[in-house]
């Protein structure tokens, strides 16, 4: 297992449910007092040091459990949330990510937040966005 699998995946159970919950709570008070590019920056101030990209299975697996914590706890879990708190968990492991808004092709306007890892989606889109902002 290549050092940046090694990071992503050493957080896992009761201490990565914590994370995430901390995370979240930290993310959501920023949202409400900061402009976006703030957050972001401050999403990414975890960042410790550059490693190779991890496994897309290993970013997934972060995702799910990002998604699964945001989705039980009170509180806003909105995409941009949700997309926040996984930037600031791998920053922590040191993985470069980027913040991507877009809008649904052909759709009534509904923003919609996803990250990204070398420029593919750390988790599958249902439909197609055109990208606005990438942060």
């Amino acid at each position: 297992m290549g050092d940046s699998q090694h990071h992503v995946r050493r957080a896992s159970g009761p201490w990565l449910l914590a994370e995430i919950t901390w995370t979240a709570l930290r993310i959501r008070r920023l949202v409400g007092r900061k402009d976006l590019p703030v957050v972001v920056a401050r999403c990414r101030r975890e960042h410790r040091q550059p490693v190779a990209a991890p496994s897309h299975d290993d970013v997934v697996r972060v995702g799910r459990a990002v998604r699964k914590v945001l989705g039980v706890l009170p509180g806003d879990s909105s995409p941009l949330v949700t997309s926040l708190v996984l930037i600031a968990v791998l920053a922590r492991r040191g993985v470069d990510t980027s913040l991507m808004i877009g809008m649904r092709d052909g759709a009534e306007p509904a923003p919609q937040a996803w990250v990204e890892l070398g420029g593919l989606p750390a988790s599958a889109l249902r439909d197609k966005f055109a990208h606005l902002v990438s942060l």
